[in-house]
């Protein structure tokens, strides 16, 4: 009896492992397919996001709104007419800073031509000296790259408005994904609780209630940061007399929800303005010294004091995730990277609180 017993637990275990190396072959399958689909479909799925988590971060709103009886047609008016003044501010920088850059652009092409001349020839005079020759792959001539009528940073600007139109039909998906989200919200909570049960329901509303928290104070916390340090930087522009202003200011704003790298870049961009206006020189010295402390004041000081661990993700994971979302999605992946990564380890959490992924992605 006791070796029927045995035999019956050693099935067991044996068909428990078995299904375990099954699951974990289907993920590792099913892993390369979503990556696929959401790479295809990211001209979907990047609207789709955004308008989700614009929906979080107009949730206060709306709840109130709710609470006052105020009906869903009026709160669906006053969130589009919200966004319609904010996309016109956004609208009328965004023209302001391409205006300046197309008429003042022309004068630093030549003295970036310039710079990029002496850096070489830095550079082969150093290679001289030391007796090392610098030699040049044969298929890269770098003359063109400094050839003026090879490459011109004006054409390069309105070669970018060109995409002007697939922003608008981008911005034109995320408002009608947000209109549908806010929209359905309210009968959403119903169709969960007829089609899994109050208990359940109510578990799948709390996990989307942490989610939303979450990335709320994720996106509102950054956005002034992110402000705070475009204001501080524009005012050692000003002080410097600096040119670009506005367009630098948009990109430190900007820049500073990419994480790590974001910052580097942004503060890179005004001292290389400030370098090819003033040339190397004690202005250079001191605005890089300036930015540099700007970012790691807000950036490293204030900014982790104020969020805390509260999207509790471990730093190689923010690192792993830019480069993961950014290949998938580009540009508006890295910056969404973070809290879309928080949003998955909040759902592996839920379904399963000891998975191994959630376990590497924390950062307990």
């Amino acid at each position: 009896m006791t070796n029927d017993k045995n035999r019956s637990f050693e099935i067991m275990t044996t068909s428990e492992r078995e299904l375990r190396w099954i699951r974990y072959l289907l993920i590792v399958i099913a892993l390369p397919v979503a990556a696929l689909i959401l790479k295809t479909l990211q001209g979907i799925f990047i609207p789709l996001v955004i308008a989700i988590f614009l929906s979080f971060l107009f949730a206060p709103l709306i709840n109130k709104l709710k609470e006052k009886k105020v009906p869903i047609i009026v709160i669906i008016a006053i969130i589009m007419l919200v966004l319609f003044i904010s996309f016109l501010i956004i609208s009328s920088l965004l023209y302001s800073a391409a205006e300046s850059l197309v008429t003042g652009l022309p004068k630093y092409q030549e003295k970036f031509y310039y710079l990029i001349e002496s850096i070489i020839t830095w550079g082969q005079q150093l290679g001289e000296r030391m007796n090392v020759a610098l030699e040049i792959a044969p298929e890269f001539d770098y003359q063109r790259l400094i050839d003026p009528g090879s490459f011109s940073i004006t054409k390069m600007v309105s070669d970018t408005m060109g995409g002007f139109i697939s922003l608008l039909w981008n911005i034109f998906l995320v408002l009608v994904f947000l209109l549908f989200l806010v929209s359905g919200a309210t009968s959403m909570e119903t169709r969960l609780k007829n089609a899994l049960g109050e208990d359940q329901q109510q578990r799948n509303v709390d996990t989307i209630n942490r989610i939303q928290s979450q990335i709320q104070k994720y996106l509102i916390t950054k956005t002034w940061i992110s402000a705070a340090t475009a204001i501080v930087g524009a005012i050692w522009m000003w002080i410097l007399d600096i040119d670009f202003i506005l367009v630098s200011a948009l990109l430190l704003f900007a820049l500073n929800f990419i994480p790590n790298i974001g910052s580097i870049i942004s503060s890179s961009i005004p001292s290389l303005i400030c370098l090819l206006q003033y040339g190397f020189g004690y202005k250079v010295i001191i605005f890089a010294v300036l930015i540099t402390a700007t970012q790691m004041l807000f950036g490293n000081i204030i900014e982790p004091q104020v969020q805390g661990d509260r999207l509790n993700l471990a730093p190689i994971m923010v690192l792993i995730s830019l480069i993961l979302w950014g290949w998938l999605w580009g540009i508006p992946g890295m910056f969404i990277s973070v809290p879309l990564t928080s949003a998955i380890n909040i759902i592996l959490k839920e379904i399963n609180p000891n998975n191994v992924v959630s376990a590497l992605i924390s950062g307990e």
